[in-house]
């Protein structure tokens, strides 16, 4: 007997929302943002095959034995030990193979380079940004009024070094797949590689007070030869943009 329309409503409703929801994570441009969009992808599928079979097998349970007559008790399956480790084994084989992947995305979304190709130390103040080249004696800093612009180049390994020079603040550019705290005191880093040119708006993403709102600052990513030329032009500026 084929599932009625009312049946098979609230799947389709359910598949919908499992689709249009896989579009709102931002697409990352950095190598270690996309190993967490693949991450992602392999969760939503894990959930999706899940959700598909679990709901499935309760529907196919439903019509199938389902009373044809009052008096009719359909044939009862209890004290099935094979099948009762196979529905226990199955979900931690899942969660153990799940737990395996993670671990490993962390490892390599952590993993930070002896010899980083740009050193960047960002400081994070009440209510801007500023930001250093370490061995390019370039500097580049803003305000609420004026957010600070920093170019870096794409295909180099690039390390940001986080701290703060008053309250806890959080370094979050949306197009990385990556946040991390800047606190006094305790310097926090983590290491990307931009692969896409394009400007990739940031902000803080911890609240710091009044003008928290504001602490906002763009990233742009060009080409190497583009990036050595941005140097020159700050160089040229007494190193400040």
């Amino acid at each position: 007997m084929m599932p009625s329309a009312a049946t098979l409503r609230p799947l389709g409703i359910a598949a919908f929302a499992c689709l249009a929801g896989g579009g709102c994570a931002p697409q990352a441009v950095t190598e270690q943002g996309r190993r967490i969009n693949g991450l992602y992808d392999i969760f939503s599928v894990t959930a999706a095959v899940i959700f598909v079979i679990v709901v499935g097998l309760i529907t196919w349970s439903l019509l199938r034995y389902r009373s044809k007559s009052e008096e009719e008790i359909p044939a009862q399956t209890r004290d099935n030990v094979p099948l009762e480790l196979l529905w226990f084994a199955i979900p931690q084989i899942i969660v153990v193979a799940l737990f395996a992947i993670t671990v490993s995305a962390q490892e390599d979304v952590g993993a930070q380079s002896s010899a980083p190709n740009v050193e960047v130390r960002v400081e994070g103040f009440q209510w801007g940004w500023r930001f250093t080249l370490e061995s390019e004696s370039v500097t580049v800093s803003g305000t609420s009024d004026a957010p600070p612009k920093l170019v870096l180049p794409v295909g180099r390994t690039i390390a940001f070094s986080m701290t703060s020079n008053d309250v806890n603040h959080s370094f979050y550019v949306p197009k990385f797949l990556m946040k991390r705290d800047a606190i006094p005191g305790e310097p926090n880093r983590f290491d990307v590689t931009i692969e896409e040119p394009g400007t990739y708006p940031g902000v803080c993403a911890e609240f710091c007070g009044l003008l928290h709102e504001t602490m906002n600052f763009n990233i742009q990513a060009v080409q190497p030869a583009a990036y050595e030329a941005w140097l020159n032009e700050q160089r040229a500026g007494n190193g400040n943009g």
